[in-house]
């Protein structure tokens, strides 16, 4: 796409990258969770959310789970919502929830 439009926002909220501050005792999953529950707290309908590739720090079903209980409170909340994951059964959703839809990016 060229271009694109949306309607103005209450908030920008976003959970992009692995980080964490070790030196304060904090792990990537920790930093990753203070995070989404700061999200969850404040994520409106007029919300725009983004939220890059959840649970990665975590094993595969411990980061599927928390990956989809998010996704479905923001479902709830109706924000705006771009979410980039790994987790290939997320994409079951768009056929439970009309609305979600699933896109493919690549990089080259």
């Amino acid at each position: 796409a060229d271009a694109m439009e949306f309607s103005p926002v209450d908030a920008i909220l976003a959970r992009v990258g692995a980080g964490d501050m070790q030196s304060r005792g904090v792990s990537t999953f920790m930093a990753e969770m203070l995070e989404s529950a700061t999200i969850l707290r404040a994520a409106t309908a007029s919300s725009l959310v983004i939220i890059d590739e959840l649970g990665r720090g975590t094993s595969t079903y411990d980061g599927y789970g928390l990956a989809t209980a998010i996704c479905s409170q923001l479902l709830a909340r109706r924000s705006l919502t771009l979410f980039a994951t790994h987790f290939h059964e997320l994409t079951a959703l768009a056929d439970r929830e009309a609305a979600v839809g699933n896109r493919h990016v690549a990089a080259h």
